[in-house]
């Protein structure tokens, strides 16, 4: 869940149902990326033909935002912060008769490049904004046939990621570069050191026990690779609060 999320909402005993539809849309998509967040599964209500939590007051669904600072305002001012808080930056290479085909492909169904690109993205990890249950296999199956899933190696970020243990191993990392940085360790701080050490070095070593043949022969080898993974994913997860904050700031 974001941060901050910027809501038109006059109080929090309204039901959802009565507050504007791009309000509706906002708090529709937090609930489906918290459902998601803790591996939960949304509550269909047939009649209404939406979420359940659609239908309630806005205080039964508050606990979505339990770690989001929310800011209540006037109908409107949510939906420009909302649509800049989904902007991202990626940059691709490709030569300039493939970017021409790709314009004249998105064009070609009144599409924007970016709107093409999203809507494939959406199908591949099953995103919000998927087209649906064929497209979802479709994607994933050109994904599969590619070269890259082909003939990919079993890294340890691979594993990592297969078994939801970034953000671990991440912190253990972070952890010991902070304390490889300071000329004096106490008691405490070495105690730290061992275990944040024993904890990455386990993971390192259930990875080799599946995967004995990787090329990847040391932790310090392996992390180089989530490291550099792991950053990325911040600056795309972060891109969006750099450019809110040049919009504020104008």
């Amino acid at each position: 869940m974001v941060k901050e999320r910027k809501l038109a909402v006059p109080h929090t005993t309204i039901f959802i149902a009565q507050l504007p539809e791009e309000t509706q849309q906002i708090i529709r998509a937090d609930l489906m990326e918290y459902a998601r967040e803790h591996n939960e599964r949304l509550e269909w209500d047939p009649e209404a033909r939406d979420y359940a939590g659609m239908t309630r007051r806005f205080c039964d669904i508050e606990e979505i935002y339990k770690d989001t600072d929310l800011i209540f305002c006037e109908p409107g001012e949510d939906v420009r912060d909302f649509e800049l808080s989904q902007q991202r930056t990626i940059t691709i290479r490709l030569p300039d008769d493939d970017i021409d085909a790709l314009c004249r492909k998105a064009g070609g169904v009144d599409l924007t490049v970016g709107e093409l690109l999203e809507n494939f993205i959406s199908d591949l990890v099953g995103g919000s904004r998927t087209n649906g249950s064929d497209e979802r296999m479709l994607a994933h199956q050109w994904f599969d046939r590619c070269w890259f899933s082909i003939c990919h190696e079993m890294t340890f970020l691979s594993y990592l990621i297969d078994y939801d243990l970034v953000d671990a191993a991440m912190d253990y990392w972070t952890d010991l570069e902070g304390y490889r940085e300071q000329d004096d360790l106490d008691e405490y701080d070495k105690e730290d050191v061992a275990y944040y050490t024993e904890e990455l070095n386990t993971l390192f070593k259930e990875y080799k026990k599946y995967y004995p043949q990787s090329s990847e022969l040391s932790v310090e080898m392996a992390m180089e690779k989530v490291v550099k993974w792991s950053r990325e994913r911040e600056e795309l997860l972060n891109a969006n609060r750099s450019v809110r904050c040049r919009e504020n700031s104008r």
